[in-house]
């Protein structure tokens, strides 16, 4: 069993349990499994980057609202609201606003 705990977040903690049922793992694959689970749990963690902007657009978007309503409602251009939807998107590895909002929500981030 491998497990980590965040260094930043004492509550985001990952662990893996790995095993052969041929003989115990040598060294080398547990500090394999090791890293595996390390690598893992960082593509995972909330992004601890995502600024209050991007936040509002986030929770705009959630609620169903598109990029120009948002812009109108902020008092700011479409462009600006498409910006800050592209760097949530990039800060949560999503693909959507809509995936980002979701993911953004799912990490307690909104």
């Amino acid at each position: 069993t491998v497990s980590m705990q965040d260094p930043v977040d004492a509550g985001l903690r990952s662990f893996g349990s790995f095993c052969r049922s041929d003989r115990d793992h040598t060294d080398e694959e547990l500090r394999a499994v090791s890293a595996y689970l390390h690598q893992q749990h960082k593509i995972t963690e909330p992004p601890r980057n995502i600024t209050e902007a991007e936040k509002e657009a986030l929770r705009m978007v959630r609620s169903g609202m598109r990029t120009k309503q948002i812009a109108y409602e902020l008092g700011v251009s479409e462009g600006a609201i498409k910006q800050r939807l592209r760097n949530a998107k990039q800060k949560l590895n999503a693909r959507t606003g809509t995936e980002a909002a979701t993911k953004a929500q799912g990490f307690g981030i909104l």
